[in-house]
């Protein structure tokens, strides 16, 4: 591999890192549609949610929610599905 080649690649890396910091408490206050990775409970209606199963969540402030009362509730009805949750639909 080239001098070039590696700068290049340096360059792009640099350039992504710096995107993620920019965008990263933006992306916090999202909500996304994913799988619970251990047992939880609706901050909203107090329903058991099971591990494996599909909830809403937004990292920050940290919450929880069922997906009848995300779609239900006007702050978290616009949640999108996370790249996990798009990988695990495909294969």
């Amino acid at each position: 591999m080239s001098f070039q080649s590696r700068e290049k690649k340096r360059r792009y890396n640099r350039a992504v890192k710096k995107s993620k910091r920019e965008h990263a408490a933006e992306t916090a206050g999202r909500w996304f549609l994913t799988f619970a990775r251990k047992t939880a409970s609706c901050a909203y209606c107090g329903i058991g949610l099971a591990a494996k199963g599909e909830i809403v969540y937004r990292h920050r402030p940290r919450e929880i929610r069922c997906v009848r009362c995300a779609g239900r509730l006007e702050d978290s009805r616009g949640y999108r599905p996370s790249l996990r949750w798009e990988r695990a639909r495909r294969g």
